[in-house]
């Protein structure tokens, strides 16, 4: 995993407009564009997939919500944030924009700049990032999205 070495949440401030990691390149197969489309009830018993299934860029065109998704796993295998005792929840998306299509099969990375750091006086910390899903052979990103993370303690000393 290519990520900048740790940081604390004492520390993160002062990392503000740096690279907060840069994933390895990884593709996307046919069977989790199918799990995620099961998982989202996107599968004949719940919905009629004619239209997706006849789209102009054709039935391997990964959906924006799956890349959306996958900040998750991005973000759980290359942060740099990696305090014991502290929990990072999914506080929400400010934007996410779908600029250029996925295909099965073809190689992407995520990219994440820290954008702002909002220490709260509980000690929770907000977190933005602005993350950049890139094609390998493509100058035009896929994805852009501003990500917003709660880190928290595991003590119980604060909510989330």
């Amino acid at each position: 995993m290519s990520h900048k070495p740790e940081m604390t949440l004492a520390t993160i401030a002062q990392h503000v407009g740096e690279t907060f990691f840069t994933s390895p390149w990884m593709t996307i197969d046919e069977q989790h564009l199918a799990q995620f489309a099961y998982s989202t009830y996107l599968d004949p018993d719940h919905a009629d997939l004619t239209a997706s299934k006849n789209n102009p860029l054709g039935s391997t065109l990964v959906d924006g919500f799956l890349l959306t998704s996958m900040l998750t796993m991005f973000h759980f295998n290359n942060s740099p944030v990696r305090e014991p005792g502290i929990y990072g929840f999914n506080y929400g998306m400010d934007r996410v924009r779908f600029t250029h299509p996925v295909f099965v099969g073809e190689e992407l990375r995520c990219v994440a700049t820290l954008e702002k750091v909002d220490e709260r006086p509980d000690g929770r910390v907000l977190v933005t990032t602005n993350n950049v899903i890139e094609l390998k052979h493509t100058d035009k990103p896929a994805m852009v999205a501003t990500w917003v993370t709660l880190f928290a303690t595991l003590d119980g000393t604060s909510e989330a």
